[in-house]
C-alpha cells in the first residue's frame, strides 16, 4: 500500500551546512519552464571527509554542462553532508525539502538511508538513493513511491558474488571445496550480506563459510581479523566492507602471507583508487556500472568527456549521477515540475545511458553487476570477468523487514 503523504512543516533557521551551487540562476517551482531543471546532490567531495569522493559531484556537473549546451537552464546545488552520520544527512534533507528541487540525490550509505528515508517518504519529493539497503525498497520501512534506488540491492549484488565464488572462481582456482572467510562491516550492510549468503549458499555443492569477521566502517587496524582468517583454513575471502577498512584488510593480509583470492564490492575499487591496496594480486572487485568496461559509443563518449573535464577516469558513482541527472531531465521535459508527476514518470524509467536504469516493482533502478580483476599487481586496469543481470527480489525474500511503518515528521536534526 502506498504510504500516506502528509504535509511537513520544516524549521531550518539554524541550518549550518553550506550549499555549493553551479550553473544558472535559481528558478522556483511555480515559474520553471519545460527546459528548466533544478537538482540537488547531498554528498561530500574529496577533502571534506575521509569518505568524501568527487565522482558524484563531477558526474552531475558534466551532465549539467551537456544539458546547457542542449538549451536547458539548469541549477545544480551540492549540500555537503556525511554519508554515515544520520544527523548530518537529515539536516541536509531539511534544506532540500525547503528548496523543492525537481529531484535530489543523497543517502549514500545504509546508515543514513534507513533513518532518513522514512522522513523523505512522507513527502512527494523525487529522490534518488545512492545506497541500496533492503529497507529502502518501495514498500520498505525506509522507502516510498518517491524514492528510487540507483544501485542494485546489496542482496542482489552479493547473491551474484556468492554464485561467482562458488562456481566460476572454484573452477578457475581448481578448488575441491570452497571455504569462505566472510568479512562484514558492522553497519546494516554487513548483516544483510550475511543473511544473503546464509540463504543462498545451500544452492552450491562443496561451498561453505568457515569464518566470519566484522569491523567498523572506520577501522584502521585489522590485525585481529587477519589472524582469524589466517587460522581458519579459508581459501577465499568474500568481503562486504567500506573502502578504508577494505584497503587495510587486503594490505595486512598480504603482509601476513595470506594471498588467497579476495572478492569484494564497489568499496574495494574505491580503496584501490585511493592507492590503499598496494598489491592487486588475486583481487576481484565488482561494481553495478563500470564505464571503462562498457563497449557502446555512449560510454566511450562519456569517459572521454569526463576524463578531459576532470583529469581522472570516471567510476560507477560518476556514471550513475550523470545518468540520474539525465533521467530527471527526461521526466521534467515529459511531465513538468509537479512532484507527483515526476515520481510517476521516474517509476516508468527504462533508460539506456552509461549505466542501464530500468525500474522494478521495488523502485530499484540498477540492473546488473560487473565483476572484474586487475591487470597486474600494481596495474589498476580493470579486466572484465563477467557481467550479470540481477533478478527482482520479492518482498517476502528480502533479508530486511519491508513492512511499511509510519514515519514521524522531520523537524530539525539532532545535535
Amino acid at each position: 500500500m502506498r504510504r500516506l503523504k502528509s504535509a511537513i512543516v520544516v524549521a531550518v533557521a539554524a541550518a549550518t551546512l553550506a550549499s555549493v551551487g553551479v550553473a544558472t540562476n535559481p528558478v522556483d517551482a511555480q515559474t520553471r519552464g519545460k527546459k528548466d531543471l533544478y537538482v540537488i546532490g547531498v554528498y561530500e567531495i574529496k577533502g571534506e571527509s575521509p569518505l568524501g569522493i568527487s565522482n558524484f559531484d563531477d558526474g552531475a556537473k558534466l551532465a549539467v554542462k551537456e544539458l546547457e549546451k542542449k538549451g536547458w537552464t539548469v541549477k545544480y546545488e551540492r549540500i555537503p553532508a556525511s554519508a554515515t552520520a544520520a544527523a548530518s544527512q537529515e539536516q541536509a534533507w531539511l534544506q532540500v525539502q525547503q528548496k523543492q528541487p525537481d529531484a535530489w540525490m543523497g543517502m549514500g550509505s545504509s546508515g543514513v538511508f534507513i533513518p532518513v528515508g522514512p522522513k523523505v517518504a512522507v513527502t512527494d519529493q523525487p529522490t534518488f538513493g545512492l545506497s541500496s539497503p533492503s529497507e529502502g525498497v518501495k514498500t520498505g520501512a525506509a522507502g516510498g513511491d518517491n524514492i528510487f534506488v540507483v544501485r542494485p540491492l546489496n542482496e542482489q549484488v552479493y547473491s551474484k558474488l556468492l554464485q561467482f565464488v562458488c562456481t566460476d572462481l572454484k573452477k578457475q582456482q581448481k578448488l575441491k571445496e570452497v571455504k569462505i572467510a566472510l568479512n562484514l562491516v558492522t553497519t546494516s550492510f554487513g548483516p544483510t550480506v550475511e543473511n544473503t549468503v546464509n540463504r543462498d549458499i545451500g544452492n552450491y555443492k562443496n561451498c561453505k563459510v568457515v569464518n566470519t569477521t566484522t569491523n567498523s566502517f572506520s577501522a584502521t587496524d585489522m590485525t585481529e581479523q587477519v589472524l582469524s582468517i589466517k587460522d581458519s583454513g579459508a581459501n577465499v575471502i568474500l568481503s562486504a566492507n567500506f573502502p578504508a577498512p577494505s584497503g587495510v584488510l587486503v594490505s595486512q593480509l598480504r603482509q601476513n602471507g595470506v594471498n588467497i583470492p579476495f572478492v569484494g564490492g564497489a568499496s574495494l575499487n574505491l580503496a584501490v583508487d585511493a592507492n590503499s591496496v598496494p598489491n592487486l594480486t588475486n583481487v576481484w572487485a565488482s561494481d553495478d556500472c563500470v564505464p571503462e568496461l562498457e563497449k557502446d559509443a555512449k560510454a566511450k563518449k562519456f569517459i572521454k568527456a569526463y576524463t578531459k573535464e576532470f583529469g581522472y577516469a570516471p567510476n560507477y558513482a560518476s556514471a550513475q549521477m550523470y545518468d540520474a541527472v539525465y533521467v530527471t531531465a527526461n521526466a521534467v521535459e515529459k511531465v513538468g515540475h509537479d512532484q507527483k508527476a515526476i515520481d510517476k514518470a521516474l517509476a516508468g524509467t527504462d533508460y539506456d545511458g552509461v549505466c542501464d536504469f530500468r525500474n522494478d516493482k521495488n523502485n530499484v533502478l540498477g540492473r546488473s553487476v560487473t565483476i572484474y580483476k586487475y591487470a597486474g599487481p600494481t596495474d589498476k586496469t580493470k579486466v572484465l570477468v563477467k557481467k550479470v543481470n540481477v533478478e527482482f527480489v520479492p518482498n517476502e525474500e528480502l533479508g530486511a523487514p519491508t513492512t511499511t511503518v509510519p514515519a514521524s515528521p522531520a523537524t530539525t536534526a539532532a545535535p
